[in-house]
């Protein structure tokens, strides 16, 4: 049994003690207090718990740049596809048929030579065997093909520690589920198999356009990752609207405290609240 971790003081301080963290945690409150009224409702719409903390039942997780560590110039695939915008998919859905089919030979020749050195993002596994440990549910929504998510799953999705293969995360929807992101339809898709409301779910993604819009909209709880060293093409003190977070992290590993301390966790099947333990 591993020691409970630390009180909410000491997470202030775990928080605080890369350089500018304590700027991203603070923001993090500022951006729980300016959320959009429709965000807000759906937050405000869901009954506490006894202990006063918000239900999750389930998480859902983006790959690319979330589960994983970026490796896809995105800038790059932009300059060689001619888009306009950094909504590369709905841009190039817009193209005429020659054109469009000639990018997305681009798009999956980029992606391809991406699996070549993709590799776990550092804390994604250590987050999934606690989230294991409890019996709760993990999905995966991406806009990558199929073939990616395999080859995450096969190959990416490793314990470094024992060297096999982590178990898989259910349901997935790849760019083949469509509508996709920032569509909130494959989130529904996901609580439905799970058969829990889609306000006690946490989506947790890199990308405020796509996975924190198509959370808010599934009335999800959204995380966003702020990855860093990355082409990253928004700035996070001019987020607004639907791209507005509940919550933002500096690294995934940090969902762990944040389960801890702002929610109650219900495993599947169990209808009890699990403890976080480390």
């Amino acid at each position: 049994r591993r020691d409970k971790i630390n009180p909410p003081c000491m997470f202030l301080h775990h928080c605080v003690n890369k350089a500018n963290a304590i700027s991203r945690f603070s923001y993090k409150n500022h951006m729980r207090r300016v959320m959009t009224t429709t965000t807000s409702t759906r937050t405000a719409a869901t009954p506490p718990t006894t202990n006063g903390k918000r239900k999750i039942r389930g998480l859902i997780f983006d790959m690319d740049g979330t589960l994983t560590v970026p490796n896809l110039d995105f800038n790059e695939m932009m300059r060689r596809l001619g888009c306009k915008t950094n909504n590369i998919l709905k841009e190039v859905d817009g193209f005429d048929e020659e054109r469009r089919k000639k990018s997305y030979q681009i798009i999956a020749e980029m992606e391809g030579e991406a699996l070549k050195t993709m590799k776990a993002m550092p804390g994604a596994v250590k987050l999934a065997k606690l989230l294991d440990d409890l019996n709760v549910p993990r999905g995966l929504v991406t806009r990558n093909v199929k073939t990616s998510v395999d080859h995450f799953h096969n190959v990416a999705w490793k314990d470094g520690e024992t060297d096999t293969l982590m178990k898989a995360f259910h349901p997935v929807c790849s760019r083949e589920f469509t509508p996709y992101k920032p569509a909130p339809d494959s989130l529904l898709h996901i609580c439905k198999e799970w058969g829990v409301d889609p306000s006690e779910v946490m989506m947790v993604g890199d990308s405020p356009k796509d996975d924190v819009v198509a959370g808010n909209r599934a009335g999800c709880v959204t995380v966003l990752i702020e990855v860093e060293d990355t082409n990253r093409s928004y700035d996070i003190a001019k987020l607004e609207g639907e791209q507005v977070p509940h919550f933002i992290v500096p690294r995934i590993e940090e969902i762990s405290y944040l389960l801890e301390y702002h929610f109650e966790i219900i495993g599947n099947g169990s209808g009890e609240n699990n403890d976080l333990m480390f």
